[in-house]
């Protein structure tokens, strides 16, 4: 793990782009039923591109006014690579994400997508060669454990009936785990994902957040086109039902969290952003009890419990190697 790299602010930030995604959550399963995998991505990308636009557009105006000489950068072919490789990747992954959770539960969906906590310090060690600690491990173990509690043991048959340590392991051994359609799709979303947070890791110091996350926006947009006019053509009435949900995902879910994780990713090394991204199912119940009146059970409050367990393992494990790195203050004697 580049330790190096690590801000407590860049966490802060990827804290708030996994709060968006979990409250996003209940949007996405809301615009599936009106609408199929395909054109729900596609039209909420291009919502996310087109608020991307005009924010830029609004952030080169106010420039222009400090200083009359500003001229905006041009596209370079490394800005071009970047989107493409970007959104080509997340294109893949919300695809699959899509399919599995408009066939299958959403629990269970949401437990194995967690699995990318593991994949991407895995990947990072394989691939980049990246040392990654004992505390990250640690972290990455109770996380993945917290994930499993809050999305598979939580919404099992009889969860809200456990009140004791004994009523919880007898949940987990009457617990199934099939590996079904929607099963394998989310386990394969969560392969695409590792590799799409290593990609931003790798552009995301070297391009601008903004410009990063809207050409990978258009590329994933322009990736779902072909299917959505091919196979989907969803009606002009379903899309106007979905609408809300849609511009919920499109400009909160994509234009404001996917920049905030290009921004904070560029303060993070990848595996202590996984963990930290692994916030997601958290919001994502939280979500429920605010929006939807829902209430938790014991295996969903240890899930919460120990997710937040991971994250502050890792927070703190990283803020002390940061501050192990400082030279030592001048002394007089």
């Amino acid at each position: 793990m580049n330790e190096r790299k690590y801000s407590p602010i860049g966490s802060l930030i990827l804290a708030l782009a996994s709060m968006i995604w979990g409250f996003a959550f209940t949007a996405q399963k809301e615009a599936s039923r009106a609408l199929p995998p395909f054109s729900v991505n596609a039209i909420r990308f291009f919502i996310g591109a087109l608020t991307l636009f005009l924010f830029s557009l609004a952030r080169d105006a106010v420039r222009r006014r400090r200083d009359p000489a500003y001229r905006p950068v041009p596209f370079s072919r490394a800005d071009l690579l970047a989107g493409a490789v970007c959104g080509a990747l997340l294109f893949v992954a919300t695809t699959l994400q899509q399919f599995g959770l408009s066939e299958g539960d959403a629990g269970i969906s949401a437990a194995l997508t967690a699995l990318y906590i593991v994949f991407v310090p895995l990947f990072s060690a394989v691939i980049f060669r990246r040392r990654i600690g004992w505390t990250v491990i640690l972290g990455v173990a109770v996380a993945l454990a917290g994930a499993y509690s809050l999305s598979v043991l939580g919404i099992t048959p009889g969860a809200d009936d456990v009140g004791s340590p004994a009523a919880f392991f007898a949940l987990m051994k009457e617990t199934s785990f099939a590996i079904d359609r929607p099963a394998l799709f989310a386990f394969l979303c969560s392969i695409v994902f590792s590799f799409q947070i290593l990609s931003i890791d790798r552009f995301a110091g070297e391009i601008d957040g903004i410009r990063l996350s809207m050409l990978q926006f258009l590329v994933a947009g322009a990736l779902g086109l072909p299917p959505l006019f091919i196979a989907e053509r969803p009606a002009l009435s379903a899309i106007v039902s979905a609408l809300p949900p849609l511009l919920f995902l499109g400009i909160l879910s994509c234009g404001v969290a996917y920049t905030l994780q290009i921004v904070g990713q560029a303060k993070t090394p990848p595996a202590v952003a996984a963990v930290v991204m692994s916030l997601e199912a958290v919001f994502g119940a939280l979500g429920g009890i605010l929006f939807l009146g829902e209430r938790m059970n014991a295996p969903e409050i240890l899930g919460c419990a120990l997710i937040l367990t991971a994250v502050l393992t890792v927070e703190l494990s990283a803020l002390g190697g940061k501050k192990s790195e400082l030279p030592p203050p001048d002394g007089t004697d």
